[in-house]
């Protein structure tokens, strides 16, 4: 799984780290 950080950091990481918990479920 592989994280792209970009200007939208707080949004995007917070989403991203969401799904990727979802999907590690």
């Amino acid at each position: 799984w592989e994280f792209q950080v970009g200007p939208s950091i707080g949004v995007s990481a917070g989403d991203e780290l969401w799904v990727a918990r979802y999907l590690l479920e």
